[in-house]
Formats: structure tokens, C-alpha cells, sequence
């Protein structure tokens, strides 16, 4: 019982830092701008998510100016078990939000923007009905929820330097949730759940400098400090047999903590005519900042065996890309980009909860800017090469080897109001 229940908890670990993981992991720029100029953003982005992404940005917003985000995910992932059953990963729509606000306090000198946005998160839901050993060694449900508030502030130093700073107010909802065979135990015991829920709080900061070094090119960095979250919550276990109910509780206190990387960005932008701009982006993140995972479930602790925690091997990883955009007049500009996010998840401790590899986003969009208002509509088609795992940790031994296929397609709206 203790190695199904470690398992378990293990499996919650690998969902907290998988999510962590930069580009790799992370939701992809979730305005329909920023996602259609994806691997060139930092120095050219003009719209209000640059109040998170590229702050020193917002000082090229003349007007108070309120961005709204919507997107529409559809993804296909398929985990097929060497030598067993095929599982499709059960909740394939998912349909992020964020808004962000500017105001110029003197414009093109001094500019305050908030941001709500969710940079971070994870739905994976697999079929109730999985058989075998698979049944008990994966969790049918994890999500990961997380919102994180970006006030930031920036300020023009010279005609060709600005500035910005701004914080990462971040929450975090962790739910995990999987069938426990007590008859594995005490043979005649009916199955039971384990579920976990965690929530809570974390800083950090971030800053930005923009520097135009000659007339049409500009150069952007962006500093990310780690945000640490403690999440706080319960632990439950369901259809405890009567022999174990004074060893074991139905419901104790769950306490952790995850930490989400810092990064460094650097983008170049180059404005090769009046109408026709590049960019190309460099991010280096952190990943092994989450080193451990504590895990604290009060009086059931013995259930750990002993144990009060698990040890990682994530990588830090590197993301390149480069977007472009055409004016073609006034009003209309066509976009593109494409972005390559390197994994960060070793095979020792890889997870059909994030089934990552290397990332390829590709992305075509369109804007339309009028004098008050502003829509613009991208597609993007995210593509993982299909990743063949073997030696992967799990309890029992195996049941995560097997060949992983996952990609997306995106399609996200933003609309854009000037006051």
C-alpha cells in the first residue's frame, strides 16, 4: 500500500514542477498579437500584455487602452502503453482568459499597467474506465489553475532607453485526484479515491529594458525572479477498510510548496521598412530551481513511509523563435511566427500527466487597429514529436513506458479598447 500511495504523491510532484517549466510547459502568449509574432515578441510587441511579457513596452501605448484575451485550445494526446492499452487524454477543449490595462501617465515617459492573466496551468483528465494496472498507477484527473496579477511601471530614461518593474502576484489551485485498490491490502476491500487540493500564494518581481542602439533596431531584456508558492489543503482517501480506520484518517491536512523559475530574455527587433518588422527571441529559464517537492499530509504521513518529500532532475531549458509582421495600411497588418521550446523533462521521471518533448509553435494572424478599438485573431498549431518513454519512474514498474503523441491547435481573439 505505501508504494501505490507514494506513487501517488509522486505523481503530484511531477505535475507541480512539469507546469513550471518555461515555454515548454507553459501556456503560449495569450494575446492574439503576442501569439502571432510568438518567437519575435520581446522588443517589437505593442499591445497591453506586454505589461507581463515586455514591459518596457507599454511606453509605446499613447492612450489608456484595455486588452481583453480569449482563446479556444483543442488538443490531441495519446499515451499508447508498450505492450498494452491506449489512452486518449480525456479533456481535449480548453478555453483560457486574461485582460490587461495601460494608462500613460505622461505619455511616451512614464506608463502604470495591470495585468490578470493565467502564464501557468494543466487539465489533464484520462478515462475512468482505464484497465489494468494503469488503473491504480495514474491519476484520472490533475489540474493545475494559476493567476497571477502583473502591476508594473515603466519610465523612458533617455530618448533610447526605458525601464520597467513590475510584480508577479501569483495563485495557484492544485486538484489531483485517483482510484485506490484496498483490496490489493485487504483482499475483499472495495476501490477507493485519493484526492488532494492545495491552493495558494507567491511573489516575485520582474524588469525590463528597451534600448533602440541604432535607428530601426531595438533591443529588449527581460529579467523573471523564481516565485515561491506554499499551498495549503487536504488530503482524502475514501472506503478505508475498517481494519486500517484507527491507523488512517478519511480526511488530514495537506502542505507543500512549488516554485515556479526565473528566466532571462532577450529579444531583437528590426524594422526592415516602414511596414515590414522582425524579431527574433532567446529565453533561458530555470527549471531546476524546483529541486524537491516537500509533502506534508498531517497524521497520514505514515502513509509515506517515512518519507516527507521527493527529489526532481529537471533541466533548465532554452526557447528560440523568431515573428514578423506586415503593415498593409493603416488599419490592417498581417503576422507570423514560429518558436521552438526545448524540454525539460528527463525520461527517469517522465509522467503521462505532462506529456512533454520538444515544442515547434507555429502561428499566422491578422490585426485590424481602427481609432478606438482594435481586434486581432491568430492560429497557431503546437506540435510535439511524438516521444518514445522507457525506464520511466511508476508504481508498478512500467506502466508509464510507452510512446506519447500530443499536439494542439489554437486559435485566440483579443480585442483592444482606447480611451
Amino acid at each position: 500500500m505505501k508504494n501505490r500511495v507514494v506513487h501517488f504523491i509522486l505523481s503530484l510532484g511531477l505535475t507541480s514542477a512539469a507546469v513550471q517549466a518555461s515555454e515548454t510547459f507553459s501556456v503560449v502568449p495569450d494575446s492574439a498579437q503576442a501569439l502571432g509574432i510568438v518567437g519575435g515578441r520581446y522588443a517589437n510587441l505593442s499591445d497591453a500584455s506586454a505589461v507581463r511579457v515586455a514591459p518596457a513596452n507599454i511606453l509605446k501605448i499613447e492612450k489608456s487602452e484595455l486588452l481583453i484575451n480569449t482563446a479556444l485550445w483543442h488538443g490531441d494526446i495519446y499515451f499508447t502503453q508498450n505492450g498494452g492499452q491506449g489512452v486518449p487524454m480525456n479533456r481535449p477543449w480548453v478555453f483560457p482568459a486574461s485582460m490587461y490595462f495601460v494608462q500613460p501617465v505622461i505619455p511616451g515617459r512614464l506608463s502604470f499597467g495591470l495585468g490578470v492573466s493565467t502564464p501557468y496551468g494543466m487539465a489533464a483528465s484520462y478515462p475512468k474506465g482505464m484497465g489494468g494496472a494503469l488503473r491504480y498507477a495514474l491519476p484520472y484527473e490533475a489540474t493545475l489553475l494559476t493567476v497571477d496579477i502583473t502591476p508594473a511601471v515603466a519610465v523612458k530614461i533617455t530618448d533610447d532607453l526605458s525601464f520597467a518593474v513590475g510584480l508577479d502576484i501569483l495563485y495557484a489551485d492544485l486538484t489531483l485526484k485517483q482510484f485506490y485498490s484496498w483490496n490489493n491490502i485487504i483482499p475483499g476491500s472495495p476501490e477507493g479515491d485519493i484526492k488532494i487540493r492545495g491552493q495558494g500564494w507567491g511573489m516575485g518581481a520582474y524588469a525590463g529594458i528597451n534600448w533602440t542602439f541604432a535607428k530601426r533596431h531595438r533591443f529588449a531584456v527581460i529579467g523573471r525572479l523564481p516565485v515561491k508558492v506554499n499551498l495549503s489543503g487536504d488530503f482524502k482517501a475514501s472506503n478505508i477498510p475498517p481494519a486500517l480506520a484507527g491507523t488512517f484518517s478519511q480526511s488530514s491536512s495537506f502542505q507543500s510548496d512549488t516554485t515556479f523559475p526565473g528566466s532571462i530574455s532577450v529579444g531583437y527587433g528590426f524594422d526592415v521598412t516602414d511596414r515590414f518588422t522582425v524579431g527574433f527571441d532567446f529565453k533561458w529559464a530555470q527549471n531546476s530551481s524546483h529541486d524537491d517537492l516537500p509533502i506534508l499530509i498531517g497524521n497520514n504521513q505514515p502513509l509515506l513511509g517515512g518519507s516527507t518529500g521527493s527529489v526532481f532532475g529537471w533541466r533548465n531549458s532554452i526557447d528560440l523563435g523568431t515573428g514578423m509582421s506586415y503593415q498593409l495600411n493603416e488599419n490592417w497588418a498581417l503576422r507570423g511566427g514560429y518558436l521552438f521550446s526545448e524540454n525539460s523533462q528527463p525520461q527517469n521521471s517522465y509522467t503521462p500527466l505532462v506529456p512533454g518533448n520538444d515544442r515547434h509553435v507555429f502561428s499566422l494572424g491578422v490585426g485590424w487597429r481602427g481609432k478606438t478599438r482594435g481586434v486581432d485573431l491568430t492560429y497557431a498549431y503546437v506540435y510535439y514529436p511524438t516521444r518514445v518513454i522507457s525506464g520511466a519512474a511508476s508504481t508498478p514498474a512500467n506502466q508509464y513506458d510507452g510512446s506519447y503523441t500530443h499536439q494542439w491547435h489554437v486559435l485566440s481573439l483579443s480585442v483592444t479598447q482606447r480611451f
